[in-house]
């Protein structure tokens, strides 16, 4: 059993769900953990909120696995995933998401993948840990397959610029809301899960940047 703290350990389930990188490499990215082939559906940085736990009992057809970095976080999210009686295709990751995509996914082998409120790391010491720049997203479109999307949201209007430039420099991702730079609402309100922070920005009035974009049909890899 995975130890969590002094007066308390891992389930046997919840370790179960914990999956390894070396795990993810073996399987060629992922459907081979379950035994079976599945679409996958990557969130990178869970910290603690529901939302891919939400999705992954929305979309029971697609394999969900979540990164995150920090360990007390994750062990937080397995515990989570077992009290909503998330189902198996849900796994967790351990690991910092710059290196683990890279290593752990194929190219083209990923059905959607979102990032949410990354860390926006306003101090320009900090720039150098910021996920959403050029290299980072140009990693995420090479694992993306032709026509998956790519959801990001920010509640930093400097983070979503930067963002901006960013993707404008990724011939491979295409715009999906008709050439806007990004929404402040969801672009469908039905099928939209809110995560704890958007909800509480929304009741603060304080605004939000959605971005959509899509991998081209037509790229071939290199």
């Amino acid at each position: 059993m995975t130890r969590l703290s002094r007066q308390r350990r891992l389930s046997e389930s919840e370790s179960a769900r914990e999956v390894r990188a070396h795990d993810l490499i073996a399987a060629d990215g992922g459907p081979g953990i379950l035994g079976h082939e599945k679409d996958i559906f990557l969130e990178v940085g869970t910290g603690t909120d529901t939302h891919i736990l939400e999705r992954s009992l929305n979309h029971p057809d697609q394999l969900h696995i979540g990164i995150e970095q920090t360990r007390k976080k994750f062990e937080m999210m397995l515990r989570k995933a077992e009290r909503l009686a998330c189902k198996e295709n849900l796994k967790l990751l351990h690991a910092d998401a710059s290196i683990a995509v890279n290593e752990c996914f194929l190219a083209e082998s990923l059905a959607g993948v979102c990032l949410l409120f990354p860390d926006p790391w306003p101090k320009d010491r900090h720039a150098r840990r910021r996920l959403l720049q050029t290299s980072f997203l140009s990693q995420i479109a090479s694992k993306l397959r032709p026509a998956a999307p790519l959801e990001i949201r920010t509640d930093d209007v400097e983070y979503a610029r930067q963002a901006h430039q960013c993707l404008l420099e990724i011939d491979s991702l295409e715009n999906m809301i008709n050439g806007q730079s990004w929404l402040e609402s969801p672009i469908d309100p039905h099928s939209h899960i809110e995560t704890i922070f958007e909800h509480r920005f929304r009741t603060e009035g304080k605004p939000i940047y959605y971005f959509y974009l899509k991998k081209k049909e037509d790229v071939s890899l290199a």
